[in-house]
C-alpha cells in the first residue's frame, strides 16, 4: 500500500505496508474513509513472514482485511489493524459503511451459504468452471466482528462501492448455461432491497467495474 503527500507526479511516496510484506506480499483495494483519515484495504503476504500485530502473525498466506489509520502519526507513521485474521479464506474489496456501521467486503467463507447446500452439509461453493470458491458480499461491525453474508450468487460478488444514500452497488458475475455477463446491482446492508442497476453481455471476458459507474 503506497501512500503520496499531495496530489501530484512529483510528490514523495511512501510504501507504507513494507513492515508486513518485506517484499513478498500484495495490498489492493485500498479505499478511504469518509472523514480522510483512514484507509481500508486487503492485504495478503506469506504465512513465513515473521512480521507482527498486536503480538500475533501478521501474515497467514490468505487475503485479510486491514486499516490504516492517519489520525495520529500522519501519513508515514499511522497505526495499522488487520479486521480479518482468516488463515482458510480470503477477504477481499473492502469498502466503509456510512454512519461508523462497519465494512462491507467480498470473501469466499461464504458464512450462511456454505451451510445451506444439501441437507444441512456444510461445504464450500465453487464456480462454473470449479476453479475456486465463490466470493459473495459480507458485512463486519467496526471491530471485524459479527460477519455477515448479505448476498448469494452461484458465481462471484465483487467490488462493493457505497451509494451516496447508503446503498451497495457491486459487480455480479451472472453464468447459467449461456448467460454469461457482468452486471451491475445494488442492495441494501442488510441484505434487502437487491435490484439490478445495468446488465451487459461480456465478450472477451469484459469487466464493469462499480468505480466506473456515476453512484
Amino acid at each position: 500500500l503506497m501512500v503520496r503527500e499531495k496530489s501530484s507526479a512529483s510528490a514523495i511516496e511512501h510504501t507504507v505496508t513494507q513492515q508486513f510484506t518485506q517484499g513478498r506480499g500484495d495490498a489492493s483495494s485500498p479505499q478511504v474513509a469518509f472523514d480522510g483519515k483512514k484507509i481500508i484495504f486487503s492485504m495478503r503476504c506469506p504465512a513465513a513472514n515473521p512480521a507482527t500485530i498486536a503480538g500475533q502473525p501478521a501474515c497467514t498466506g490468505h487475503w485479510n482485511i486491514w486499516e490504516y489509520d492517519m489520525s495520529s502519526g500522519g501519513m508515514t507513521a499511522g497505526s495499522f489493524r488487520r479486521l480479518t485474521s482468516t488463515t482458510e479464506d480470503d477477504d477481499v474489496d473492502p469498502a466503509y459503511l456510512p454512519g461508523d456501521r462497519g465494512f462491507v467486503f467480498a470473501s469466499n467463507r461464504q458464512t450462511k451459504s456454505k451451510l445451506n447446500q444439501a441437507l444441512g452439509r456444510s461445504y464450500y461453493a465453487l464456480d462454473e468452471y470449479e476453479r475456486e470458491r465463490v466470493l459473495n458480499l459480507h458485512t463486519m461491525d467496526k471491530d471485524g466482528g459479527a460477519v455477515t453474508q448479505i448476498s448469494f450468487n452461484q458465481s462471484h460478488d465483487r467490488n462493493p462501492v457505497v451509494r451516496p444514500n447508503g446503498d451497495i452497488m457491486f459487480a455480479r458475475w451472472e453464468h447459467v448455461a449461456d448467460r454469461n455477463r457482468f452486471a451491475i446491482f445494488r442492495v441494501k446492508p442488510d441484505g434487502t432491497d437487491m435490484f439490478v442497476l445495468y446488465g451487459a453481455q461480456s465478450p472477451g471476458n469484459s469487466f464493469l467495474h462499480p468505480r466506473d459507474m456515476d453512484p
